[in-house]
């Protein structure tokens, strides 16, 4: 029957009556005043659970499957892509006690093996291999941290790409895997105490992750001991009055601090509560939420943080919490460049800024004298630079979009800095060049965007271009090094990066001009770069194709409603497009600190105008689109996804292909095994092939 409907499918001059069937419901809801219809409400139910929703996304995947594998380069992508992954990839080393520890990747390893061993010369010996968890790779190693004396490694194991994770902890001394399984658990990591006894966490109670959709609210910090039940856990902190708080333990390596980041939701302006090692209650060192406070380290009682308040660029700052009435310090003033993090390593500041979203790292004595700048290998992107108080040397890494990632050694006392290792990829790189051009938005303000490009690039309006976006969280699009970018290069195309408004480019002030009311910002800096591509003779409409994931995912539903005539092809993933519900399920309430809420009289009409859902109009000709999402998604819910996809065929007024990909047993995007992320990529290029003119 399917097949017949592909056929079908294929040959009608109008593809929207062809799709799998979709039910239309009569749901109404009358929000501030106006009528907004949502006939497909039913599409949000859990697709394990309601056999409808699961009979409508098995036919979808068959309609998009069958579309796909028709295209015949598709296999060919697919061998480049899967070739292109196959090289050696490792983390940058770091030490605890007698250990050394490290990730790797032989290449086409589902998921990378943590190695550990006596010195950093020889780290051979398995750790934790999550390649073990599951025949199919949809279990994943979601976190793992180990103790500050090198005693006990705590690993967190995600099922299908939930956000849920369960724990588990192992001596390294002795091999004993202790019994206690720890649960409940969603975006946390232990804070040890420095005598390793136990560790902080933050759980939500009552919430036990076995439905897709449901609230996550309620946030508490517990303290778990080593060797005991998790229903033995101390209770440690929750505010009744505060659901909505979410909490993040730290632990400080000196004297052990206690230092809980107390967020809003997504709200990067924060609270800061703290425990001293002899106190027995938290109490608050910073309540006034009205900029991010994110701790560096302490040394001797003095704590050290990064924040952007009365600095919006960032600057650093220190306070001696012991003394009372103790006032904050400027350690490192505000500067041009962007201030995007730092650490406290071997008595010395490690900071890593931005200029023109490109890194530059400085170290300054714990005072804030610079002492010297460190050299970096071009123009790209260099992490790291964490390390302990006692450490003379810092491994740190560093890639662009035209160079693999290498790790280097930076001695903190010399300056000296070398390469110890730089990763070996079976692709070509000669001809591949990065440029970075302004492009001027609608308000005049200059917005970064790099171009990966070969270097015999001819402008001549025909390259297929896929231009690539976020903007929002105060996320910041860096250049970082893709095989499958470098293999899109290599089938013809250009890649886009864009540095639009909503991100941390440029600070705090970027972020909060594509923010709340101001969002439609977001959406006109990429559409004004799209437009700069064409003007400048990059490429023409029919050629650009445009790709995002999560907030990224709404920037190019987004885009494409409103700039229907600037596309070929639009690629939104796990996108939250359904801009009216979207605080109604698992952690999208947090969301509200970045969007503002819909049931807010003054922000619904700013939200409703750009929604994607609720702006596609019937028989408008769309770009050909891919819609992909995961079935088990609990972070933005594939009801969004499979909604949008729904309303798209239905209204699509032109024979373009409106198709949904949804991928089962996987959820947001992290944990994704390597044989899965292939495939999905493999189908977006073709995608883009095919509809881009790629090849003609």
């Amino acid at each position: 029957m399917l097949n017949t409907l592909f056929t079908l499918l294929l040959s009608a001059s109008c593809l929207a009556t062809q799709y799998p069937e979709t039910h239309r419901g009569d749901t109404v809801d009358t929000l501030h005043g106006v009528e907004v219809s949502d006939p497909y409400r039913w599409l949000e139910d859990d697709v394990r659970k309601n056999e409808e929703v699961n009979a409508w996304v098995e036919a979808q995947n068959e309609i998009a499957s069958a579309y796909l594998d028709a295209i015949p380069q598709k296999e060919e992508i697919k061998q480049a892509l899967t070739d292109s992954m196959n090289y050696p990839r490792q983390s940058a080393p770091f030490n605890r006690g007698p250990y050394w520890f490290q990730s790797r990747n032989t290449g086409l390893q589902n998921h990378s093996v943590i190695y550990y061993g006596s010195s950093e010369d020889d780290i051979n010996n398995v750790l934790i291999d999550p390649n073990s968890f599951s025949k199919d790779g949809t279990k994943a190693l979601s976190t793992w941290s180990v103790s500050p004396e090198g005693s006990f490694l705590v690993w967190g194991v995600s099922d299908a790409g939930s956000d849920w994770k369960t724990w588990r902890i192992r001596s390294l001394k002795n091999k004993r895997l202790y019994p206690e399984v720890l649960s409940d658990i969603k975006f946390s990591r232990p804070a040890w105490l420095p005598d390793e006894s136990g560790f902080y966490y933050t759980r939500f109670v009552n919430n036990d992750g076995t439905e897709l959709v449901e609230v996550t609210e309620g946030s508490q910090i517990w303290f778990h001991r080593l060797g005991t039940d998790q229903s033995e856990d101390s209770f440690v902190y929750y505010d009744k009055e505060n659901p909505h708080h979410y909490y993040g333990p730290t632990v400080s390596e000196d004297n052990g601090w206690l230092i809980v980041s107390v967020n809003k939701g997504t709200d990067a302006n924060n609270g800061v509560l703290i425990k001293g090692p002899t106190e027995e209650e938290l109490r608050w060192l910073d309540d006034k939420f009205d900029a991010e406070m994110s701790f560096i380290g302490e040394i001797d009682n003095q704590l050290w943080f990064r924040t952007n308040r009365d600095a919006p660029n960032g600057k650093i700052i220190s306070i001696n919490p012991t003394l009372d009435n103790a006032e904050w310090v400027d350690v490192v003033e505000e500067r041009e460049d962007i201030l995007r993090s730092a650490d406290i390593v071997g008595g010395k500041l490690t900071v890593t800024w931005l200029q023109d979203a490109a890194s530059k790292v400085t170290v300054h004595n714990v005072f804030g004298e610079e002492l010297y700048t460190v050299k970096l290998p071009g123009f790209g992107t260099a992490g790291g630079f964490g390390g302990r108080n006692d450490d003379h040397q810092v491994y740190w890494t560093y890639s662009s979009f035209d160079q693999p990632i290498s790790i280097h050694k930076l001695n903190l006392d010399t300056e000296e800095t070398s390469q110890v290792w730089e990763a070996e990829v079976p692709i070509n790189l000669d001809n591949l060049t990065v440029s970075r051009v302004f492009v001027t938005s609608t308000d005049g303000a200059k917005v970064p965007m790099f171009l990966t490009h070969n270097k015999d690039v001819k402008l001549d309006n025909n390259n297929p271009v896929l231009q690539y976006g976020y903007g929002g969280f105060d996320s910041a699009m860096l250049p970082r090094f893709s095989p499958a970018r470098a293999i899109w290069v290599s089938m013809g195309g250009v890649y886009a990066s864009t540095c639009i408004r909503g991100g941390s480019e440029y600070g705090r002030t970027w972020h909060e001009a594509g923010m709340h009311e101001k969002k439609q910002q977001v959406f006109d800096d990429f559409i004004a770069c799209s437009e700069w591509l064409v003007k400048n003779g990059w490429s023409k409409p029919s050629k650009i194709g445009i790709q995002g994931g999560s907030n990224g995912g709404l920037l190019v539903g987004a885009c494409m409603t409103q700039r229907p005539d600037l596309f070929g092809a639009c690629l939104p993933a796990v996108g939250v497009m359904d801009m009216l519900r979207f605080h109604l399920f698992t952690v999208g309430w947090a969301w509200t600190s970045e969007y503002g809420s819909p049931e807010d009289p003054e922000m619904f009409p700013h939200i409703l105008k750009y929604s994607p859902l609720h702006n596609l109009k019937k028989g408008v000709c769309y770009p050909p689109t891919l819609v992909t999402t995961g079935d088990t998604d609990d972070r933005v819910v594939p009801g969004h996804s499979f909604k949008f996809a729904a309303e798209l065929q239905h209204v699509q007024g032109c024979n373009n292909p409106t198709l949904i990909r949804i991928e089962t047993r996987a959820g947001h995007g992290a944990g994704k095994p390597m044989h899965l992320w292939i495939d999905e990529t493999a189908d977006k290029y073709a995608f883009l092939y095919k509809n881009l003119g790629m090849g003609e």
